[in-house]
């Protein structure tokens, strides 16, 4: 793919050649040795090497499931609308749908990794199996991955995303990526040139948890100006009311109405930038209404979707594409 040779500034995807892998030579016997005189339990040893090649493809066989894709859960995208919501313009991934959420606790227990290592090893491998299976999507629909480094994106990111995405033959136009504020908030030259080359290939850049932590709306007219962002993602739950909101009688609002005019002007002030805003945790009606009344351009969330399977979202994407449905089997480890 020559297009994603810019991705990074002298990236490289080097592929494992033959002289890189060991190969354990075999000899070939043409015919049966004869026994070495004083050896009478031959046949101990031969169960001996027995149960070692036993050992030995189990292992091979352990690797070999350790290698197959998991089993990822997806959410739908939907294109909001003031008629309806039934366009669905692809699907989002991140760890809290592959049940891998990590306590950073623990992570910071690791003697051998540092914790940002260990992030960027957890989203590289949520992107390279995430890309893999959207490789069999119809051509429109889009893939969005939440990250969970901090710090990405660093210098190197394009690097590892460009070699992820030639080994999945995924194409970078079809991606989107939901960046941390404070991997946004770097000023160094090398993410805004990591920003830069993403956008230009036709990668859309979200900010995620817009509302969730301290946001700069500083920080985001920079980045809009500077032409580094495409929008922000919010958390329609942050409308729940919280243990201080009461009434009277005793029952607590399905919203809270603070919450609503708070966020309906923030929100607002985003898309006075130019910048996109794309609803997630929309799991009930009243979540919905208020999405679409603010000008969400899409949301996701249990009230338009529950999270689906590989082979579930495939299926509704050949669907909506027009094509006839046909079962087969999906390169997850879901029919294991």
């Amino acid at each position: 793919m020559s297009a994603l040779d810019d991705l990074g500034r002298g990236a490289t995807s080097v592929a494992a050649t033959p002289q890189d892998l060991y190969v354990g030579q075999t000899g070939r016997v043409d015919g049966l040795s004869e026994l070495p005189e004083g050896k009478p339990d031959y046949a101990a040893s031969m169960a001996e090497s027995s149960a070692g090649m036993f050992a030995t493809t189990l292992r091979s066989r352990r690797a070999r499931q350790k290698s197959a894709l998991p089993p990822l859960r997806w959410l739908p995208r939907f294109v909001l609308g003031r008629s309806g919501t039934d366009k669905v313009l692809g699907a989002q991934v991140d760890m809290s749908q592959l049940w891998l959420s990590v306590p950073r606790r623990t992570l910071r227990k690791s003697r051998r990794k540092s914790l940002g290592q260990q992030q960027r090893e957890f989203d590289s491998d949520l992107l390279g199996n995430a890309c893999s299976q959207a490789a069999t999507w119809p051509d429109g629909m889009r893939l969005m991955v939440s990250l969970e480094d901090d710090q990405a994106p660093d210098g190197d990111f394009n690097g590892r995303l460009n070699a992820v995405l030639q080994s999945s033959d995924f194409p970078v136009s079809r991606l989107d990526l939901v960046f941390q504020e404070s991997g946004l908030a770097q000023e160094d030259k090398e993410t805004c040139y990591t920003l830069s080359a993403l956008r230009d290939q036709g990668c859309q850049i979200f900010l995620g948890g817009f509302g969730s932590a301290p946001s700069s709306l500083s920080l985001l007219r920079e980045r809009a100006v500077g032409g580094l962002l495409d929008g922000v993602q919010f958390d329609a739950s942050l409308l729940a009311p919280s243990d201080m909101t009461w009434r009277q009688s005793g029952q607590a609002p399905l919203l809270d109405e603070s919450a609503m005019l708070f966020y309906r002007a923030a929100l607002e002030a985003v898309k006075a930038l130019g910048l996109k805003v794309r609803g997630v945790g929309v799991d009930f009606p009243d979540l919905l209404a208020f999405v679409q009344k603010v000008g969400c351009v899409e949301a996701s969330g249990a009230v338009l979707a529950a999270p689906e399977t590989t082979a579930q979202i495939s299926e509704r994407f050949e669907e909506n594409a027009g094509r006839p449905r046909r079962r087969r089997m999906a390169r997850t480890a879901e029919g294991l």
